[in-house]
């Protein structure tokens, strides 16, 4: 999906926890150039996000994996309350911790963006969507409203994102009916 950069987007907390992370083992491993790997927790005692850096990296100098990931604990820029803990648990997972404080900012700010920072694409594409078309020889069930109210819901979908959407429903078929006239 391309993203339009001329918008300000408001940053994925993911993503400020990944620069924060890969600045820390910037620190500690100068020479490790690619991204660190955060990903959120899928427990929420482990956190709200986890980093596991460490053990690859320990593997990679052939150091403990807990002393890496103390090191990268120690070099994490918090200078704003950003996290409130950050632990190491089993091996050399990384457990971080969000300040509240900023989890409610953070809300706020999206709750405050009309778009609740979805950016707009940089280049929109024609959507058609295609609605029951039901048979008008036919009676009308509640199947047709169910398949009517999934498309109308993507079609609003795709209209947010910024494309140009085109809603479809033709009539179905008119067979019998002509049929029936003709005769």
């Amino acid at each position: 999906m391309n993203l339009a950069s001329t918008t300000p987007a408001i940053k994925l907390l993911l993503e400020i926890v990944q620069e924060r992370a890969s600045c820390a083992i910037q620190k500690v491993f100068p020479d490790k150039i690619e991204p660190a790997q955060v990903t959120p927790s899928t427990q929420g005692h482990f956190g709200h996000y986890q980093c596991n850096d460490a053990l690859r990296l320990a593997k990679l100098k052939r150091q403990n994996p807990r002393e890496v990931a103390a090191k990268i604990i120690e070099h994490f820029p918090n200078d704003d309350e950003f996290a409130v803990k950050m632990e190491i648990a089993g091996p050399g997972f990384i457990n971080i911790f969000l300040n509240p404080k900023v989890l409610s900012e953070r809300a706020n700010q999206l709750l405050a963006d009309p778009r609740l920072g979805v950016p707009k694409l940089a280049k929109p594409k024609r959507m058609i969507v295609e609605f029951s078309s039901p048979n008008i020889a036919k009676e009308l069930h509640v199947g047709h409203l169910r398949s009517t109210i999934i498309g109308d819901a993507l079609a609003r979908l795709m209209e947010f994102l910024g494309h140009d959407v085109l809603r479809l429903n033709h009539i179905g078929d008119w067979g019998t009916n002509f049929g029936m006239l003709i005769s």
